[in-house]
């Protein structure tokens, strides 16, 4: 079927409903059309009404009335009245974000919550915002790392128009947020922010020094003290003697040699971030952004004492933080619960949410996806007051629709991400038993679906999804499939994400 055939489908079921009429648009009988159209989604512009309808298992922007806002389309002919058919590309996705601002990102600064949800396909943030409409927590809806985009095929530009076609969709009129997560270099920053992003991940662990922690006292002050002078001295006197007390009793203070450790291992990562920041403020304009600053790509725990190195460095750098990304103790791998001692991570929580909240900026919990165990504990430390990121779960269970709906496609995909799983653990730390797998041939259709208890599976699919898109049969039978179970999907979305929430803490509305 082709386009010009769908759009005629439509306007003949349209006008048999009532729902077109020579007087334009009938309101009376939108909420009775929702196999047409998204009733939710309904927007009076000057003298037209958009409002995305449902076409050839697709959606298309319908400007129903004068298009005075320039939208570029079909037109309906033979229609009792003016109807445009437009495509929800980046074009009529800039239109859109300027006669709707409610559909174009924005900062959250003042926002207590937010909630990073990584939406890699394009389709998944109709489910997210469902569930958002429920809570006191404000999305992050774009959410891309540059290594996302390469693997997905995609662009900033296209992260943003699929997150502003939902919005309009959904009619979510609340504020969300678009991110590049996870940027490394000023072009990056500078290619998000002239895009539309409203913040930035600035990941600084390129110049995190992370060999400095275990290396021997002497050798160590010896290259301490081979930086700048001046620079020493002014570390030196706003830190030695410094005594931080928390409001959770706790109070921590440096030794030189401590100092010296957190100065060597950070001193230019906080350069970079500062890079970063400036390009920023240079781009969009002193607080028009959230800057999140990211330093738990390494593989050592961030101190009490290094958090607040960085926060007051950063601070005197003039970095306004929106939040601060620690490494934290143990594993926070892709897809799967927390591996570690709860009560080691609890005491070590506390007193990094506690220097959070002295200085003003949220703590922010990267691989949040599945952190069951571990939620509780953040919900309460942050008092309710945190970022966290999820991503890689929203494919998982867009997969785990596949394995109830379409086995032997499933079965196809999950053969595939085992013998290209060592290609794509490059990109991830992951731990997994790959002895632990069971024989897929092994495996009735009604048992795909237990494979998703299954850690190991779990992160095999996870981080495999970057070399099936490359398929393209794969990637083209996935979208087929999700696509004619899309109304299952959202809602598997609403309820996992849901899990997620809840167990936080965060406030219903």
């Amino acid at each position: 079927m082709s386009v010009v055939d769908g759009v005629n489908d439509w306007l003949k079921k349209a006008v048999q409903k009532g729902l077109l009429t020579e007087a334009g648009l009938n309101e009376s009988v939108v909420e009775g059309a929702g196999g047409l159209l998204f009733p939710q989604s309904l927007q009076m512009v000057g003298q037209a009404a958009l409002a995305m309808v449902r076409i050839q298992k697709g959606t298309a922007l319908a400007v129903i009335g004068k298009n005075e806002a320039g939208f570029r389309g079909t037109e309906g002919r033979g229609a009792p009245c003016a109807v445009l058919f437009c495509p929800p590309d980046h074009y009529n996705g800039e239109i859109l974000r300027k006669v709707l601002p409610f559909t174009a990102p924005s900062p959250l600064g003042d926002q207590d919550v937010t909630f990073g949800v990584g939406d890699r396909l394009g389709v998944a943030s109709p489910g997210h915002i469902r569930l958002f409409k429920k809570y006191r927590a404000a999305p992050v809806l774009a959410q891309q790392s540059a290594r996302e985009l390469d693997l997905t095929n995609r662009s900033y530009e296209d992260v943003l128009d699929s997150a502003s076609w939902a919005v309009f969709q959904e009619g979510y009129t609340s504020p969300w947020g678009a991110d590049g997560d996870h940027l490394k270099t000023v072009d990056w920053v500078r290619s998000a922010m002239e895009i539309g992003n409203t913040m930035i991940t600035a990941d600084v662990s390129d110049y995190i020094k992370g060999e400095y922690q275990a290396k021997e006292t002497l050798s160590m002050m010896q290259d301490y003290n081979k930086l700048p002078s001046d620079y020493r001295q002014g570390i030196e006197e706003r830190f030695l003697g410094l005594k931080v007390e928390l409001d959770t009793g706790d109070a921590i203070s440096f030794s030189r040699e401590e100092l010296a450790r957190t100065a060597l291992i950070y001193g230019q990562a906080l350069e970079h971030a500062l890079r970063l920041y400036r390009v920023c403020v240079e781009v969009k304009g002193e607080g028009n952004f959230d800057f999140e600053l990211s330093i738990d790509e390494t593989a050592t725990p961030t101190t009490p004492e290094a958090h607040i190195f960085i926060a007051e460095e950063a601070k005197l750098a003039g970095i306004k933080s929106s939040s601060i990304a620690p490494r934290f103790v143990g594993e926070f791998q892709k897809g799967i619960d927390y591996i570690g001692s709860v009560a080691d991570f609890e005491n070590s929580f506390a007193v990094h949410a506690a220097i959070a909240r002295m200085y003003g900026y949220r703590i922010s919990v990267h691989s949040g996806s599945d952190k069951f165990t571990v939620f509780p504990i953040v919900g309460k430390h942050t008092r309710g007051c945190f970022h966290l990121k999820t991503a890689g779960t929203n494919w998982l269970e867009a997969v785990k629709v596949l394995a109830r709906h379409e086995p032997a496609l499933f079965r196809e995909i999950y053969a595939y991400a085992l013998t290209v799983f060592e290609k794509a653990r490059q990109y991830y730390h992951i731990t997994p038993n790959l002895d632990n797998l069971p024989e897929l041939a092994a495996l009735r259709d009604d048992e795909l679906v237990n494979l998703f208890a299954n850690n190991d599976a779990r992160q095999v699919i996870h981080i495999t999804y970057g070399e099936i898109f490359k398929n393209a049969s794969l990637k083209e039978g996935f979208f087929a499939a999700l696509n004619d179970n899309i109304e299952e999907y959202w809602l598997a979305l609403e309820k996992h994400i849901g899990r997620h929430l809840e167990l936080l803490g965060t406030a219903e509305k």
